[in-house]
């Protein structure tokens, strides 16, 4: 499915009961014209070489799949570009090694380095041939968390984090490059501003071209801004499917 409004969702809480994630898949179930592209996090990446997740997160990532808006993406970290191929492409057939049930669809590549086009296409390479279960190819996000020009990180990426910082460096750097807006996508945490300034940002992103945004009044300096969701995330939710 491919729905024209779209959010990027880290999900790096743990399932602990069925209530931890019950925001998101109300807000999955209320806005079925949005597509969801949910990025999961076990540990730092999907733990031990070969390992499946434990029954709480299995039955959470099941749950989730059952809706035809989500997109299921493992979180993978690159050390800017450091991090040893293998190591890397360990982590994707970890993931991509999930049973049918609670597999995925892709990977997001997280700390993201400029310059390394090589590196990164390897990186891609790996994670988009990998065997995801019905799927012929894997999904690929890239996120370096800010402008990267006309770089061809784009030729290998479906999407590319082009910014990811608090609310008052958004309203500094705004309005955003756009080199590859239908490719973009704005992560933006430690939201201050009322209901109807929310809304107007989305809308305002919308607008521009970007593929898709997330959008938390977690703060950064005080809590795990991708570990819950924000008393904003229905609001949120609303405004992107509006």
């Amino acid at each position: 499915m491919s729905l024209r409004k779209k959010s990027d969702v880290p999900l790096y809480s743990y399932p602990e009961t069925t209530a931890t994630w019950a925001p998101l898949e109300t807000a999955i179930s209320n806005f079925p014209n949005v597509q969801f592209y949910v990025i999961v996090n076990p540990d730092s990446g999907p733990g031990d070489a070969g390992s499946q997740p434990d029954t709480n997160y299995q039955a959470g990532v099941t749950a989730l799949r059952t809706h035809a808006n989500v997109v299921l993406l493992g979180y993978v970290y690159t050390s800017y570009g450091d991090r040893l191929l293998a190591d890397v492409q360990q982590d994707i057939a970890t993931y991509a090694g999930w049973r049918t049930a609670y597999s995925l669809a892709g990977i997001f590549f997280d700390e993201t380095q400029q310059g390394l086009t090589s590196t990164y296409t390897a990186y891609a390479a790996a994670a988009r041939s990998a065997a995801w279960p019905g799927r012929t190819t894997g999904y690929v996000i890239l996120n370096p968390g800010e402008d990267i020009g006309s770089s061809n990180y784009y030729s290998i990426a479906d999407q590319i984090v082009t910014f990811e910082d608090t609310y008052a460096e958004y309203e500094k750097q705004a309005p955003l490059p756009l080199p590859h807006p239908a490719q973009q996508s704005v992560i933006i945490h430690t939201f201050t501003g009322t209901s109807a300034t929310l809304l107007s940002v989305v809308q305002s992103l919308q607008k521009s071209g970007f593929l898709s945004t997330y959008i938390t009044n977690l703060n950064i300096a005080t809590t795990d801004v991708y570990g819950s969701f924000g008393s904003d995330f229905s609001v949120f939710a609303q405004d992107v499917s509006a």
